[in-house]
C-alpha cells in the first residue's frame, strides 16, 4: 500500500550527540586562543623569574667549601674528604622539589580557568628554566666576586671558604620533574573533565555541548542522562 501523500514526511529525530575530535577546539570552550596563550606565556615568565629567590635561599642554606692556597700547587681544598659538594647538591634537591611542588600547587588552584595542557607545558618549561638556568647562577654569583678577590690577593697558607655550587645535572632537573607529576597527578584525580569545574560529574561540562552553563545553571535544551537519552522524551 502507497502512502498517503497527506502523512507528514519520517523525521529520524535527532542524532545522538558526539563528542568533538580531540584536536577541534569546540565552540563552547571557555578556554579562548588569546587568553590560552597569554596565560601561557605569563606564566611561564613568572615562574622562571622565582628562581631567583630560590637560588638566594639555596645560597644561604648551602655551606660553603673550605680551601687553602698551596703555592705552587694553586688553590686546593682543605678537607681530605669535603662533605659540603654533597651538601650543597643535597640543599638544591630538596629545595628544588619543595619548589616544583609549590608551584604546580599555585598554578593549579590560581590559574583554576586554564588548567589543561597548556598549563602543564608552561609549569614545566618555567620550573625547568628555573631550576636549571636561573637558580645555580644566582646562587653561585653570591660571594663569587670576594672569593675570586681573596685568590689573586691570598698568600700561601691563607684559607677561605669558597661559594657553593651545583656540581652535577640531578639536582637542577628536579623541579620540572617535580612540578610535572604533582599536575599530572592532579589532572587524572579531577573528576571533571574539563577541569575548571570542580565537583562536576564525569561526562559533563563547560566544554561539552549538551552542558551550557548561564545564570541559572545547566540549560534544559541538549540535557541527556547518563545512558545518552534526551530526558525530555
Amino acid at each position: 500500500m502507497q502512502p498517503s501523500d497527506s502523512e507528514p514526511p519520517y523525521d529520524p529525530g535527532t542524532p545522538p550527540w558526539r563528542p568533538a575530535p580531540w584536536w577541534r577546539v569546540q565552540r563552547g570552550s571557555r578556554r579562548p586562543v588569546r587568553r590560552t596563550l597569554t596565560v601561557t606565556v605569563v606564566t611561564f615568565a613568572v615562574i622562571a623569574a622565582l628562581g631567583a629567590p630560590l637560588g638566594l635561599l639555596w645560597a644561604w642554606l648551602a655551606p660553603g667549601v673550605p680551601v687553602i692556597d698551596a703555592g705552587d700547587n694553586g688553590i686546593v681544598v682543605n678537607d681530605p674528604s669535603p662533605e659540603q659538594y654533597i651538601a650543597a647538591d643535597g640543599w638544591f634537591t630538596l629545595l628544588g622539589l619543595a619548589f616544583g611542588v609549590l608551584a604546580a600547587l599555585g598554578a593549579w588552584l590560581v590559574l583554576r580557568r586554564d588548567r589543561g595542557p597548556f598549563l602543564l607545558l608552561a609549569v614545566t618549561a618555567g620550573t625547568f628554566v628555573a631550576g636549571y638556568g636561573v637558580a645555580p647562577r644566582i646562587g653561585e654569583m653570591i660571594g663569587r666576586d670576594a672569593y675570586e678577590q681573596w685568590r689573586a690577593t691570598a698568600a700561601q697558607g691563607a684559607s677561605y671558604l669558597s661559594p657553593p655550587e651545583v656540581h652535577s645535572l640531578g639536582p637542577t632537573l628536579v623541579p620540572a620533574f617535580a612540578a610535572a607529576i604533582v599536575l599530572t597527578l592532579l589532572a587524572g584525580w579531577s573528576n571533571d573533565p574539563d577541569l575548571d569545574q570542580p565537583g562536576a560529574q564525569p561526562g559533563y561540562g563547560p566544554n561539552h555541548p549538551p552542558y551550557s552553563v548561564g545564570a541559572g545553571g545547566p540549560s534544559e535544551v541538549g540535557e541527556r542522562d547518563r545512558d545518552g537519552a534526551d530526558p525530555r522524551q
